[in-house]
């Protein structure tokens, strides 16, 4: 005998089988989401690079992490609290080139404002010009920065090659130089007597370049002023860390001064998973960074320079002559 079934259940069968159908292309469709690309990146903490070797403490660049999301990827993201942002990334060709461009600033200026923090000088602002050829003369070889000239009370930036030519022509004639030592490292700055006829001679160019230290694939001008602090360290006895481990982010300027960076908060958060003691931080800045710091324990110590910054380590427990 057929069994027979009532109209409810007939009925029942052909939505039991849409819903069926409905979930599966539910997940179809979130599957295909989870390997499709979304124009929004996720932006956290990156990793935390170490320069420098002081005795006790150390030194820290602090880095974000961007990353592409698929759109799962930034839901999760969203739920989860996680920042994200549209666009960003320095995937294209111009903005990579652009954050080199920053990141080989920032080493120069590092350079040449720890060779002058090092020698008790007050960062003049130049980048000066790069010996090309080596004049073993009056001492220099190729990869030495000239900086200034003149006499002991005034001297001069040096800008240009024409500068070289023009420089007084005096017997007791100045140069403020930052020698490349044999390791392709740079010393700390130093004031050099050299005859005006042979300086002018030299040859050199503008566009400096210099790294106080290799940092790989890190990119932009965030890593300024801490690679000056540790650079500065490195060129004098003692430690001016007092035994910290100091991070920090903020570009450098050639005279010094500590300018402004993206992604503040991140980074702190980087230092605190890394567990440092100190952050120095772009004084306007301060408040995204002590809101990320609060609860933890990294003080967060806000500067203007790179003087003001070797001011407060000396003030709390750095010891070294630039003190």
């Amino acid at each position: 005998m057929n069994a027979v079934r009532s109209d409810g259940e007939s009925r029942a069968v052909p939505l039991k089988r849409r819903l069926r159908y409905g979930t599966v292309a539910s997940l179809i469709m979130l599957a295909g989401l989870g390997v499709t690309g979304s124009p929004y990146h996720r932006v956290g903490p990156g990793p935390v690079i170490q320069v420098g070797g002081p005795a006790d403490g150390s030194w820290s660049v602090t880095t974000v992490r961007i990353r592409r999301s698929t759109w799962f990827q930034w839901a999760v993201a969203e739920l989860s609290g996680e920042r994200t942002i549209r666009g960003g990334g320095d995937s294209s060709p111009a903005t990579a080139t652009a954050t080199d461009r920053a990141m080989g600033t920032a080493q120069t200026n590092a350079v040449l404002v720890a060779a002058q923090l090092a020698a008790r000088r007050t960062p003049g602002g130049g980048t000066g010009l790069q010996v090309t050829d080596a004049a073993p003369a009056i001492g220099l070889r190729p990869g030495d920065i000239l900086l200034a000239a003149g006499d002991a009370e005034d001297l001069a930036p040096l800008r240009t090659q024409a500068d070289l030519r023009t420089a007084p022509r005096r017997t007791g004639l100045r140069v403020l130089v930052v020698p490349r030592s044999s390791d392709d490292s740079w010393g700390k700055a130093e004031i050099r007597r050299m005859p005006a006829a042979r300086l002018a001679r030299v040859r050199a160019r503008p566009d400096v370049s210099a790294t106080a230290y290799p940092l790989g694939a890190v990119r932009g001008p965030s890593a300024g002023l801490v690679l000056a602090l540790a650079r500065a360290d490195a060129l004098t006895p003692g430690d001016l860390t007092g035994g910290r481990r100091v991070a920090g982010t903020g570009g450098i300027g050639p005279d010094g001064t500590v300018t402004g960076v993206g992604e503040v908060a991140d980074k702190v958060r980087a230092a605190v998973a890394a567990r440092a003691d100190v952050f120095f931080v772009p004084v306007w800045q301060r408040a995204a960074a002590t809101a990320a710091a609060r609860g933890t324990g990294v003080r967060i110590v806000p500067v203007r320079s790179a003087t003001e910054a070797v001011g407060w380590l000396c003030a709390t427990g750095g010891h070294a002559p630039i003190c």
